[in-house]
């Protein structure tokens, strides 16, 4: 990593979890950072919190969800006014507090950075939504940051250009998964314990956990014997304990419930392969857990992440989130591989994934911050223009 740049980089989240602390950690190896969340909590990700950090800010008390938006606004007004950053890293541009940090930014002559992982094809998308977004990333951003290919898209078709686009906004700790999967493995020995289906995430519709289902009662009718391990909360919750009724009472799914990150890798040890069927799905940074654990993955062609980590037949496979049928065959293929093909595959993702670390990300704003300020991060010199 080059040297470190004379900038004082404010970067902004909802509330932060284990993804955030892990990068807040890595950018501060290039930047004087101070980190702002809205919000103490938020109660659609239930995320552990770790110890406050005496660059952190906390505008708020309680859950995100509970806050009155331009109360929030006028704090992070203040707290920029206080702080004083060069750059600002700003969490999209839906939110009257983003709008807020990327104007502060604008007016004051900081430089601001859109952090974003949207891909276009998420949701619906209308000619003039999409002119006024537009014109409004064009108004309030120098640049942007993306979590793959897809976002990158984006971004592009939102008015920022190639050369102002920074990478890997996606990452993880990986070291910590890794590790720690490490520790469970060497604890249990050769347990010779039967390999499981793996799913951690929110027990929502835009997950599409109902098909999954479906296509594992149809691998099981083929002679199939992994279990299916779910690892979430969420909505849905009863819906899908009622269609798997059979199954759980035969020990078929399993339902594990909202883990912390402390949790986590105790799961993603003794899978076989790691699913991901979402209809919906920006990017999917329980694959990057899942890949810095050691596993094959199973992603939809929804998912954001499957174009950058998704190698399709070599370390996973990429699969249609509608045909429950398509699945179920490859529910049938990875459990039926032999088990060296398996540890080919899980080797592969752990390679893949190497690219994507808190370190990498760091790197790569500071690569962007460099270009925003005219500063040559290879000589740690300003250029004269």
């Amino acid at each position: 990593m080059s040297a470190p740049l004379n900038e004082r980089v404010a970067v902004i989240w909802t509330s932060f979890g284990p993804y955030h602390l892990a990068r807040i950690q890595a950018m501060k190896a290039c930047f004087d950072v101070r980190a702002i969340e809205l919000a103490s909590d938020e109660r659609l990700y239930r995320w552990w919190r770790g110890a406050p950090d005496a660059s952190s800010y906390t505008l708020t008390q309680g859950a995100w969800e509970d806050q009155g938006k331009i109360v929030v606004t006028g704090k992070l007004w203040r707290l920029l006014d206080n702080l004083q950053p060069t750059v600002i890293l700003v969490p999209g541009y839906a939110s009257l507090p983003a709008l807020c940090a990327a104007a502060w930014g604008r007016i004051h002559g900081a430089k601001t950075i859109l952090m974003s992982e949207s891909n276009y094809e998420d949701h619906p998308r209308g000619v003039l939504s999409e002119l006024l977004k537009r014109t409004l990333v064009t108004l309030l951003f120098n640049g942007g940051v993306a979590g793959g290919r897809r976002a990158a898209s984006y971004l592009r078709r939102l008015g920022v250009p190639q050369e102002k686009i920074a990478s890997a906004y996606d990452v993880v700790d990986n070291r910590y998964f890794a590790s720690q999967a490490a520790r469970h493995r060497d604890d249990a020995g050769e347990s010779g314990r039967l390999p499981y289906f793996l799913f951690v995430g929110r027990l929502a519709p835009e997950k599409n956990i109902s098909i999954l289902l479906q296509a594992h009662v149809q691998y099981l009718a083929s002679g199939g014997i992994w279990p299916l391990v779910i690892v979430g909360d969420g909505p849905l919750r009863e819906q899908l304990h009622e269609q798997a009724r059979t199954q759980i009472q035969s020990g078929k799914v399993i339902f594990a419930g909202h883990k912390n990150i402390h949790e986590l890798p105790g799961f993603y040890a003794f899978a076989g392969c790691f699913v991901l069927p979402s209809i919906r799905e920006p990017w999917g940074l329980v694959v990057n857990e899942a890949m810095a654990s050691g596993l094959p993955i199973i992603a939809s062609s929804r998912c954001g992440c499957c174009d950058d980590l998704v190698e399709n037949g070599v370390n996973g496979f990429v699969i249609d989130p509608r045909n429950p049928s398509a699945l179920a065959a490859v529910l049938e293929r990875v459990s039926g591989m032999p088990k060296e093909e398996r540890m080919r595959m899980a080797a592969r993702s752990l390679a893949i994934i190497h690219g994507y670390s808190p370190e990498r990300w760091a790197s790569e704003i500071q690569r962007l911050t460099g270009i925003l300020c005219g500063k040559d991060v290879r000589r740690g010199m300003y250029r004269t223009v």
